[in-house]
């Protein structure tokens, strides 16, 4: 169920988004914001689970609200809504894929919806598991579609990249797992075995890794059959160096 906050400047955007809501049968709870300042307010009181976001506001952009969202490290689903078109690159580059054109069509708002309620019906998209039988073996992840999951140990994970809502888990082996969730919920649990973010696409097991080029913001990673190079942002790629002691 969700309980959903509405922030968008434009009274009569707010009102029509509202009555598409109501008529919705997994919405239990509609709050409203005129602007991302008090939006934020009510972000930390009620601590909604889905944010219907327009981008183009007076004070804060949409951008910088979920960047408080962001800090303020609240799990919520976003979807922006906005009639600028081209607003969809750049929500890609804060990761939020859920965009929606004004003006707002009932039928598209009603499949984001269904797509995010199945996404957290997925009853394990990443999950770590420890087996019974030996209680001292490492974590691995569990990686779930909507009717079974694979068991994968993070050692044997060469890189993750992100594509959309999911996110390919290539292994060393060169075979690849579909994780139903998003790349940066596979971080949260991969940073704590050595996994560095290279950029918005590309997580790399750093004991994989051969070199680094910084002029070119690349990484080399050697595989069992093969070396794999991935390009990263100038800054990641600046503090991987620095992590791993690279010297021009």
């Amino acid at each position: 169920m969700f309980k959903a906050l509405i922030v968008d400047d434009d009274k009569a955007d707010r009102d029509l988004l509202k009555y598409m809501l109501q008529k919705h049968p997994d919405i239990t709870d509609i709050h409203e914001a005129d602007s991302a300042e008090s939006a934020l307010f009510k972000l930390i009181e009620i601590r909604p689970n889905l944010v219907l976001l327009d981008l183009v506001m007076p004070g804060k952009s949409g951008m910088e609200f979920i960047s408080l969202i962001r800090k303020e490290k609240i799990d919520t689903n976003i979807i922006i809504i906005s009639s600028h078109q081209n607003m969809a690159i750049e929500a890609i580059k804060n990761e939020v894929y859920d965009f929606l054109l004004k003006p707002l069509n009932h039928e598209e708002l009603n499949t984001t919806l269904s797509t995010i309620k199945k996404k957290q019906l997925s009853s394990a998209s990443v999950e770590t598991e420890s087996p019974v039988s030996s209680p001292l073996q490492a974590p691995k992840l569990r990686l779930s579609s909507t009717s079974s999951y694979s068991i994968v140990d993070p050692k044997d994970i060469l890189y993750c990249e992100a594509e959309g809502s999911y996110t390919n888990i290539h292994l060393d082996n060169g075979d690849i797992e579909l994780a139903n969730s998003y790349l940066k919920k596979i971080e949260e649990f991969l940073v704590n075995h050595n996994f560095f973010r290279i950029g918005r696409s590309y997580l790399i097991n750093l004991n994989k890794l051969r070199s680094v080029n910084r002029h070119e913001s690349s990484c080399l990673l050697i595989a069992q059959k093969k070396e794999v190079k991935l390009y990263g942002s100038k800054r990641q790629i600046r503090e991987l160096c620095r992590i791993e002691n690279i010297t021009e």
